[in-house]
């Protein structure tokens, strides 16, 4: 054992004030540690315990010393994490949870230019409701969540990168009143709910539907009234082919931006972050 490995367990014993426990930390025996500490202290000419019965403590010029330690020691694990961080950078993953239109609106140019920074990076799309992409933030399984504002609590954070306008539209053939809505847990299924709550519409029939694409889709073809991002039906409603209704009804602009979980947020997802940051 050299001399920085004797100075590992000197730490150790004084941060624990017992070698019983030191031994556990440092996964070796209980005699090995007690030796160690006897030729540390034999080769500094110095005392740098006083035992007890509960343990030991440190001695003045131990403590002097244990300061001088602990420095070194924490310098060599900054140098531990900046290892590991490159690393990941080079082999990580990150898993980013969004809506298929925001994935298609913000994520591209993003992971091509990250991308080209650090090609080894694994990135996965991951699709669902907001509530459940949350829930897979809060639990470490996702790294990003790119969706509308909401208040979430814990260690999750948003940043804001653009604002967009919600509308109801109808098809010029719209026969029949029908209301398509969103997948439950979506930002967009709980605004229709609260349209609907306050115009009393509960027993109108309603069709319930994944995606924007697909709504757009039965709403061209006139099977029901939808409620959408304005930046998604603009052609649409300058053509003519479809047009807003309820335009007295005051709807609040949808604020796109990413969650993260701060307690768990890895190097990689750090660095994309930058590149996300650039949307804004």
């Amino acid at each position: 054992m050299d001399s920085l490995d004797r100075f590992r367990v000197f730490y150790e014993v004084a941060k624990a004030g017992n070698i019983t426990k030191a031994s556990e930390t440092l996964y070796i025996s209980q005699p090995a540690v007690s030796q160690t500490i006897k030729k540390l202290e034999e080769e500094l000419s110095i005392k740098l315990f006083s035992r007890n019965k509960k343990g030991v403590t440190l001695t003045k010029l131990g403590k002097e010393i244990f300061d001088k330690v602990e420095n070194a020691i924490l310098s060599l694990k900054s140098i531990d994490r900046i290892v590991e961080e490159e690393n990941e950078l080079l082999t990580g993953k990150i898993y980013i949870g969004a809506g298929s239109n925001v994935a298609r609106e913000l994520l591209p140019k993003a992971i091509k230019e990250f991308l080209d920074v650090f090609p080894n990076i694994l990135i996965t799309h991951i699709e669902d409701v907001q509530s459940n992409m949350i829930d897979m933030l809060r639990k470490g399984e996702i790294d990003i969540v790119i969706s509308q504002k909401k208040e979430v609590g814990d260690n999750i954070k948003f940043v804001p990168l653009k604002s967009h306008k919600y509308v109801f539209i109808k098809g010029k053939n719209l026969k029949n009143l029908r209301l398509i809505k969103l997948s439950k847990g979506s930002y967009t299924h709980q605004l229709m709910e609260d349209y609907i709550t306050h115009e009393k519409l509960e027993k109108i029939p309603n069709i319930g539907v994944t995606g924007y694409r697909l709504a757009i889709d039965l709403v061209r073809l006139g099977v029901g009234m939808a409620l959408v991002p304005e930046h998604l039906v603009s052609d649409l409603i300058k053509s003519g082919e479809i047009e807003v209704v309820f335009e007295n009804y005051k709807l609040p602009d949808i604020t796109f931006g990413y969650y993260y979980n701060s307690a768990l947020l890895t190097p990689a997802t750090k660095v994309f972050i930058k590149f996300l940051d650039r949307l804004a």
